[in-house]
């Protein structure tokens, strides 16, 4: 599925923003470069609106998007194109012509210097949070959330130096103010509130299993049952000292609500630490459930691609309940230790016959590819996996199937 409403709504307002600066009436006749420029910053401060709106991880937005990996895709996106609006309008801003430029005021000084503030505020936050692989989470997180300032100063900026009243009621006026508002509340909910109120779910770590030389599973015994469909994930954040406190997503791969299990690769830093260092009773606290992966409303006949740590979703579905569809499984890894449940796997082959799985150890064979692979008709294709092969794969399987639908989940978060 599409992210179609999710779409819909950024060239809504986006649309909106520029068409209402358009047909704005500045507070004197301003030349056309001026006039440009203000709709730029509009559709810039417009922009970071909804970056900040994004980061919220509400739930309608990630069904407006179809997932929470394409709300992050345009979260980012967004924020690229915003920095971009930022340093344009400071350019069409030296292009104004001298008459066409305001008498120097103190306020007005003020507001065109903390503009400039905002703009290298911009550039710096975003470049770092484009490179948020060389860093860790708790370090990116840090420079994701100061973005607030320089947003704050792009308001004040907006406000005192614009050439139009954007303090009147007027139709641009209340769409700012709106913007504005909500755009700033979902940066400081963020930064204050979000790990206090979203975080419902709190239990402990009732069990620790070391399934092999990287991957553990954690059993959490919960105060108040969550209800999750199989398939989904958790952010979770484990109170132990020498752990990180920011939230991590992992994917459930079973329990009952009340109990829950969480398989974690040990991949960087955190999960590395979890590994070696996690011990029982341990509290822990959940935001979620997330995720779109639907096995129940998939046809009968189903196709199932895992990539390493991938299979945790498809796990949770199996172990729930007998099979009762048709399913061909593809998991593919990269040596033994990292063939999570393989014998289970095996035996579920062995009891449903309607079950089939394809084990693929790149440590041994080649690597998995579906470029001459034929998807059979009225088939539901699910993946799930890190970024870069879900992609690939869907890329395979939709140059050959032009008309398949494929839901997945891909493991990238920042």
């Amino acid at each position: 599925m599409k992210s179609i409403k999710g779409i819909i709504f950024i060239i809504l307002m986006m649309a909106s923003s520029a068409l209402l600066w358009y047909f704005a009436t500045p507070m004197e006749p301003i030349n056309i470069i001026n006039r440009l420029s203000h709709i730029v910053g509009g559709l810039a401060i417009t922009g970071f609106f909804l970056v900040f709106l994004l980061s919220t991880r509400m739930k309608v937005l990630e069904r407006w998007f179809h997932g929470l990996e394409h709300v992050y895709f345009y979260h980012k996106l967004l924020a690229i194109f915003s920095l971009f609006m930022v340093i344009l309008h400071g350019q069409l801003q030296d292009l104004v012509p001298r008459w066409d430029r305001v008498h120097k005021t103190p306020l007005l000084e003020f507001a065109k210097e903390l503009g400039s503030l905002g703009q290298f505020g911009f550039i710096g936050l975003i470049v770092i949070a484009l490179f948020a692989k060389f860093l860790k989470y708790e370090r990116w997180r840090v420079f994701h959330r100061l973005l607030l300032i320089p947003y704050a100063f792009g308001i004040y900026h907006a406000y005192f130096s614009s050439r139009y009243d954007l303090l009147q009621p007027t139709p641009l006026g209340i769409f700012t103010a709106l913007t504005t508002t909500i755009g700033f509340m979902s940066a400081l909910y963020m930064l204050t509130m979000y790990q206090d109120m979203n975080f419902k779910h709190t239990g402990n770590i009732t069990g620790i299993k070391k399934m092999s030389s990287n991957v553990i599973e954690l059993e959490l015994t919960l105060d108040n049952k969550i209800s999750y469909r199989h398939g989904q994930f958790v952010f979770i954040k484990i109170f132990q000292d020498g752990l990180e406190k920011a939230p991590h997503p992992f994917s459930i791969s079973g329990g009952d609500g009340e109990k829950i299990f969480l398989t974690i690769k040990a991949l960087g830093d955190y999960t590395k630490n979890v590994y070696h260092s996690v011990q029982l009773n341990t509290p822990v606290a959940l935001n979620g459930p997330y995720g779109h992966l639907n096995f129940e409303k998939g046809a009968q006949q189903q196709i199932w691609i895992a990539g390493g740590i991938g299979i945790t979703p498809f796990l949770s579905y199996l172990q729930s309940q007998p099979i009762d569809r048709d399913i061909e499984l593809f998991y593919t890894y990269h040596g033994q230790d990292n063939a999570i449940q393989k014998e289970l796997l095996q035996e579920y082959t062995r009891t449903y016959q309607q079950f089939k799985v394809n084990f693929i150890d790149t440590a041994q064979m080649d690597r998995l590819s579906f470029e001459n692979y034929s998807v059979p008709a009225h088939s539901s294709i699910f993946l799930c996996g890190p970024e870069k092969m879900v992609r690939h794969f869907a890329k395979q399987l939709k140059s050959n199937n032009s008309d398949i639908h494929i839901d997945f989940e891909a493991f990238k978060f920042r």
